[in-house]
């Protein structure tokens, strides 16, 4: 039963996030289930709205369906806190005999609550990390994001981990860890270079060797440029003082010369 309703659950949010994320711009070609959430397949339109959008998503969900269970079992049982408030960390109201569909009911009531629990949880890739994700691209910009999401998902799962070790939770145990895992990978792939990689054209032909000696030469010149044009600048302030206090008259051969390349050179500027 725990199983079916952790199916029927999952499928429930990751099917309605995949039509709001269609519905908002974005693209959901396919959906794979997980019980941590979609790994993959949704792709929310750009900008953190619609990322927070699509994290929101699954916890809207998840409140819609927990309200609804918890009335139906409250005014079926008539407890209120046991059935239609479950504690999230003790199955003890299985202990005493009811009906097997509302023992199919509660159970599937329960799963909800800690799904909904765990999904709040700032990791990725749960709703609560995507939401974290959303509100550091609105700070950081996406090139940043994916790395401080990562960093902040390991240290979130390092004291979540803690604490269950410590409590003997092991729902958030085995949560923690796939989600540092899940984080790992991220970083990982950040650093081989993966993600820079996927968002290369197809047109675009990646650099060998030659190609990057060709392009630091490059850089290397214009820099040697723009030193000697800083140079010259000076070289024309102090004839400009010159000429301010002595007259253009008492200019040498050679400052001539050289406020005669500093007006050719601004001409051309100018003109292109």
């Amino acid at each position: 039963m725990a199983v079916g309703a952790l199916f029927l659950l999952v499928f429930l949010r990751e099917s309605t996030r995949a039509l709001v994320v269609r519905a908002s711009g974005g693209s959901a070609a396919d959906v794979v289930l997980w019980p941590l959430g979609s790994l993959q397949g949704i792709d929310p339109a750009p900008g953190w709205l619609a990322a927070l959008l699509s994290a929101a998503v699954g916890t809207a969900v998840s409140a819609v369906a927990f309200a609804a269970m918890g009335i139906a079992l409250g005014m079926v049982t008539g407890d209120w806190i046991g059935a239609g408030l479950p504690d999230p960390i003790s199955a003890s109201w299985l202990s005493n005999p009811h009906v097997w569909w509302i023992d199919a009911l509660w159970i599937t009531h329960w799963t909800g609550a800690q799904l909904a629990l765990l999904a709040l949880l700032p990791m990725l890739p749960l709703d609560g990390g995507r939401a974290m994700e959303a509100f550091i691209l609105r700070r950081r910009g996406e090139y940043e994001t994916p790395r401080i999401a990562a960093v902040a998902t390991l240290a979130t799962a390092s004291t979540a981990g803690l604490v269950a070790i410590v409590r003997d939770f092991s729902t958030l145990l085995t949560v923690a860890i796939a989600c540092a895992g899940f984080a790992a990978f991220v970083l990982w792939r950040l650093r081989a270079g993966d993600s820079v990689a996927a968002a290369r054209p197809s047109w675009m032909a990646v650099h060998d060797d030659a190609q990057e000696r060709e392009v630091a030469a490059e850089r290397e010149q214009a820099e040697r440029e723009r030193q000697a044009l800083a140079v010259e600048d000076r070289a024309v302030d102090a004839i400009l003082e010159k000429i301010a206090r002595e007259g253009a008259d008492r200019l040498s051969a050679t400052e001539r010369a050289t406020l005669a390349r500093a007006t050719e050179r601004r001409r051309g500027r100018s003109q292109s």
